[in-house]
């Protein structure tokens, strides 16, 4: 009798131990794979917070090709751009040229010593006619007969003789300005609407200047610009 009670016994602890067997399995399994996610995670989050998960391909790491880029070449000039560039200075560059073109020469009519020069609208002592006047003009010293040049070109404006200065003759320049020689020789060479150059021989020195007879032998030479009166010096220098 006892011992069929102890066969059941063990009959039921074996099924039961089977139970428990398996329930320990199953939980181990789970308690393993619980471990391993765990430990996953806590490695990804260290090793975020440490370093840089992704690599820069530009520092070198080796066997991993660089990201190089072509170099970028300027396109070339066409034949049809480099005939608009000329196009666009060429107008430029014959503006330049027109200008100095216009800038013709200019000289003195005669060389020598300025013996009375521009007063610039002050009065001055005239030793011929002992009388405070202006000085409208300079007196250059030269010989009588000495070839009197064109100070620049121009047309011949006019030809006259005055009762004081004797001979005259004037240039119209252009741009407002014109010259007057007085004083000079009768035999003029020139005539009124004539063209001249600069250096051109228009007359020669003939002293028929009686208001400054005292005076060495000399060509008086006077500028105007719009009609008033400018030193002579700026009209041949300033060119």
């Amino acid at each position: 009798m006892k011992k069929q009670g102890f066969a059941k016994i063990r009959d039921f602890m074996k099924g039961k131990g089977f139970i428990a067997a398996l329930v320990l399995s199953v939980a181990a399994v789970g308690f393993s794979t619980y471990y391993a996610y765990d430990s996953i995670m806590s490695s990804f989050e260290e090793g975020a917070g440490s370093e840089n998960l992704f690599v820069d391909v530009d520092k070198g790491q080796p066997g991993i090709p660089k990201n190089t880029s072509a170099p970028v070449t300027a396109p070339e000039k066409t034949e049809a751009a480099a005939e608009t560039t000329l196009a666009e200075t060429e107008p430029a560059a014959t503006a330049a040229n027109n200008f100095f073109a216009s800038k013709s020469p200019r000289a003195l009519p005669v060389e020598g010593e300025i013996i009375n020069p521009y007063s610039d609208g002050e009065l001055v002592k005239s030793e011929t006619l002992n009388l405070w006047q202006t000085h409208d003009g300079i007196d250059i010293a030269a010989e009588a007969g000495t070839e009197i040049r064109a100070a620049g070109e121009g047309t011949v404006l006019n030809i006259w003789e005055d009762g004081l200065w004797g001979i005259c003759l004037s240039i119209d320049h252009g741009d407002g300005y014109v010259s007057g020689y007085l004083g000079v020789d009768k035999s003029v060479s020139v005539s009124i609407g004539q063209e001249v150059a600069c250096g051109d021989i228009i007359a020669r020195v003939g002293n028929t200047a009686e208001c400054e007879c005292a005076l060495p032998s000399h060509l008086h030479f006077e500028v105007k610009k719009d009609g008033e009166f400018v030193s002579p010096l700026s009209f041949t220098e300033n060119n």
